[in-house]
């Protein structure tokens, strides 16, 4: 269910919301302090709060109990840090799985930014701010184009183009029919 190296499911629960709620905590127990290298000691654990990729159809929570360190090294410059993962960059709203799972999504699927936001639980902008970053960083991959052969046009945006032309010709036979009369 909640297969992330390194990081363990203490609790799963569903909230008032019914949203799957699972609390998870790293299995480390030693840290180097990031400035100076000195064997850092557990300060306690602060809770990190992130949407991931829905699960079970339902909205899903990561409480990421996040470990707190503190160097030992009275001259360093850092006092307290606290644990990172890939999978929960700091100060993020959405895990990695989640911005990967609604890009595929947005990629390949007949969707929308709003709908997917809705299945992650949170807001429009939240939702794309991520997937933005996410497409932006897919596009530079010079190997997503390795196999494409003929380029064409993408039969939506031909449909779309269609569907304004009719408008805008009919909105023009109406005002001539309107001014004549």
């Amino acid at each position: 269910m909640f297969d992330v190296p390194g990081m363990h499911v203490v609790d799963v629960t569903v909230d008032e919301h019914a949203r799957l709620v699972l609390t998870v905590e790293t299995d480390q127990t030693e840290h180097g302090c990031p400035a100076c290298g000195v064997l850092a000691i557990g300060h306690g654990r602060r809770l990190h709060v992130a949407h991931d990729a829905p699960g079970f159809g339902r909205v899903t929570i990561i409480g990421w109990l996040k470990r707190v360190w503190r160097c030992r090294e009275p001259l360093c410059p850092t006092a307290t840090f606290s644990e990172t993962h890939p999978r929960v960059a700091p100060r993020t709203v959405l895990t990695s799985r989640a911005v990967g799972w609604a890009t595929d999504a947005l990629t390949h699927d007949d969707t929308t930014v709003s709908a997917l936001a809705r299945h992650l639980g949170v807001d429009w902008h939240t939702c794309w701010d991520a997937i933005e970053v996410e497409a932006k960083a897919r596009i530079g991959r010079p190997e997503r184009v390795k196999d494409v052969k003929t380029l064409g046009d993408d039969e939506h945006i031909v449909r779309h183009e269609a569907l304004l032309f009719r408008m805008e010709v009919r909105d023009l036979d109406r005002f001539a029919v309107a001014a004549a009369g």
